[in-house]
């Protein structure tokens, strides 16, 4: 009897060994399943995001160093993806006008919102840009996501073995010997990486400064010099806008004018604001600019035949949001350059307003996407 328990034990312990070193052979199988496909698909990833953080790295760099441009513009350019876009746009500037041609920083990147130094570094920009490899996943859950299987452990579990330990073992050696992290192998091989919103939010603007009318960096600033000039206390630009809260509506309508024509004379001064007609360069010409807001709000309201004012609110009081869109329509069709800012600040006040009064709980940015459904419909 007892030579029959004997046997009966080494059978089966013998089968179990056999089962424990299938469930090893198994484990590792997975595992180098896994790590074939993450090597086949995830190597060629990794180098890509080598070589392009690498060159963006690069580029941000120039863009500080070569260009002058600060940090937190640089997060504007770099998040919106246009880095070598600006920085060729500003070689082109500088073959075109020679010397005279300075970097108008304020006018290629517009920051939303008040304007603060945030301590960002360019490695912080880069790693935003490329997004964050998520890198936590378990071993198990890794090698199921590849292979389809998901592994228990079975025996070995429940005698006490760990082949997750072996599995995640046999990893480690695999990224030891090829030279990379293997969870980020994982992740770049299945896209998984997070992107998260840009460190800086703005609009880059790319233009000719002696070929564009309207630039909202410079109107920006002439209108805050406006602002200042008419009594006003707007001393700051949120999300592209000066602030007139404190003003009252003819002086705030005003320095929007007096913006708009200040941006022709700019221009003016840049071609021929010489004592020879000679051209200017852009801090001369911004300066005689200055001295030209200054004296059009001196002589503001004395001069009753040339009001400066515009239209403003008044000509959109009484319609709804179904109505405003063809009678803003009109008027901007045949405007010129000076008309339709004033035109587009005061239709897009009253949007929101009638947008409010019809219960949208978005007014502004229904305002905004109205605006820029009419700008198209007059560029077509």
């Amino acid at each position: 009897m007892g030579f029959i328990t004997s046997a009966v034990i080494g059978g089966a312990a013998k089968r179990a060994s056999e089962i424990l070193d299938e469930e090893r052979k198994e484990a590792i199988s997975m595992t180098e399943d896994a790590l074939k496909t993450w090597t086949q698909l995830g190597l060629p990833k990794a180098a890509q995001r080598r070589q392009a953080r690498t060159a963006d790295r690069k580029l941000a760099k120039s863009l500080e160093q070569d260009y002058g441009f600060n940090v937190e513009q640089i997060a504007v350019i770099m998040g919106q993806g246009k880095g070598e876009e600006t920085r060729k746009h500003i070689d082109e500037q500088r073959n075109k006008y020679g010397r005279s041609y300075q970097i108008p920083y304020g006018d290629i990147v517009t920051i939303s919102g008040e304007y603060e130094d945030t301590g960002l570094t360019i490695d912080q920009i880069i790693d935003n840009v490329h997004g964050k490899v998520n890198r936590g996943m378990s071993t198990s859950d890794a090698v199921k996501d590849v292979t389809g299987k998901e592994y228990t452990g079975g025996l070995t579990g429940l005698l006490g073995g760990n082949n997750s330990a072996l599995m995640r073992q046999k990893m480690d050696a695999f990224g030891t010997a090829a030279g990379v992290d293997v969870n980020e192998l994982r992740a770049l091989a299945s896209d998984d990486i997070t992107y998260e919103d840009a460190l800086r939010k703005g609009t880059v603007t790319l233009n000719d400064p002696f070929d564009t009318k309207v630039s909202t960096g410079l109107l920006n600033k002439f209108q805050l010099r406006a602002v200042l000039g008419l009594g006003g206390k707007g001393k700051r630009t949120i999300s592209g806008e000066v602030q007139t809260d404190d003003m009252e509506t003819d002086r705030a309508l005003a320095s929007m004018d007096i913006a708009a024509a200040a941006n022709d004379k700019y221009e003016e001064f840049q071609r021929s604001g010489g004592p020879n007609g000679e051209p200017l360069s852009q801090s001369k010409a911004l300066q005689k600019t200055y001295e030209w807001i200054k004296g059009q709000t001196a002589n503001y309201g004395k001069d009753k035949d040339k009001p400066i004012v515009g239209s403003g609110d008044a000509a959109y009081e009484g319609y709804d949001a179904t109505q405003l869109p063809a009678i803003i329509e009109e008027q901007l069709k045949g405007a010129d350059a000076k008309q339709m800012i004033a035109i587009q600040i005061a239709a897009e006040k009253a949007l929101i307003k009638a947008y409010m009064e019809a219960g949208s709980t978005t007014p502004e940015q229904d305002a905004k996407k109205e605006m820029d459904r009419i700008r198209q419909r007059i560029k077509d």
